[in-house]
């Protein structure tokens, strides 16, 4: 079976306008996102830590005057505590039981748009400060607190559970949803249709769902990941995908997050 045009849902993004800059930190450098440009810089050939020579990097691309900046962190996972039984002073210990903590770095806390999940993730403070002294107006997020708020909006309208899917091209996110109540998220490494397949059925399992009782939707669809899709369909017939023709416009082969390269946050 064809997966097709038929298949497709209208989905509401906040996509990046004039005076908007999206910066994307991922495992081998950074995306630089604006409403008709993107630009990928790798950490090897780029002197970050060298204030005046990455200022210069960014001035020649027109990457410095913005009216909005946001910053969103891929490069390390995170973790959702409810917000009901969350305690500051236990950050460590949520955050240690899905993540390798590092001690160099300091655990940064996210709200999602509903106040019920409190998002802890990892970051560089070093690397926070130099986009500080670029971009005064800078606001830094984890990119599943993005996630999370779209699908929140779009869960609330929905009867019926539904299971996101969203892929990268080192791993690749579940969320799912019972109306506007979360039921799961996840995220998970893969390197083929196999593991893409174990995951996500595993997901099923836990939560004891039959084909009858959810939908799947894939968040964007694009060319690199149609294995996936096909692989999926073997065993879930009809699959929904949500995106904007933007996105296929906008999509770059140095994104290895292809959903978010027109998203402002």
């Amino acid at each position: 079976m064809e997966i097709g045009p038929q298949y497709l849902m209208p989905f509401n993004k906040n996509i990046i306008k004039e005076k908007e800059l999206s910066i994307q930190i991922h495992m081998d450098g950074f995306s630089f996102c604006t409403q008709s440009s993107q630009f990928f810089f790798d950490y090897e050939s780029t002197p970050i830590n060298n204030d005046f020579a990455f200022k210069k990097i960014l001035e020649d691309n027109t990457l410095l005057n913005f009216d909005r900046v946001s910053c969103i962190y891929f490069k390390r996972p995170a973790t959702f505590v409810p917000t009901s039984l969350y305690d500051p002073s236990k950050k460590e210990n949520y955050l240690k039981q899905n993540v390798c903590l590092e001690t160099q770095l300091i655990i940064a806390e996210d709200n999602t748009i509903n106040k019920k999940i409190k998002i802890l993730h990892q970051v560089i403070i070093s690397e926070q400060e130099i986009f500080k002294k670029l971009y005064s107006n800078i606001t830094f997020s984890h990119y599943t607190k993005v996630l999370y708020n779209y699908l929140y909006r779009e869960a609330k309208s929905k009867s019926g559970i539904v299971m996101y899917l969203h892929l990268q091209d080192y791993c690749f996110d579940v969320m799912v949803f019972d109306a506007e109540q979360l039921l799961l998220y996840n995220s998970y490494p893969y390197r083929n249709e196999g593991d893409f397949l174990y995951f996500t059925l595993a997901v099923t399992e836990e939560l004891s769902l039959s084909q009858e009782q959810f939908s799947i939707v894939f968040l964007g669809k694009y060319k690199r990941y149609d294995r996936y899709y096909k692989a999926l369909e073997n065993y879930k017939r009809k699959l929904e995908f949500n995106y904007e023709d933007e996105e296929i416009a906008f999509e770059g082969k140095h994104q290895p997050v292809p959903f978010f390269v027109n998203i402002f946050d």
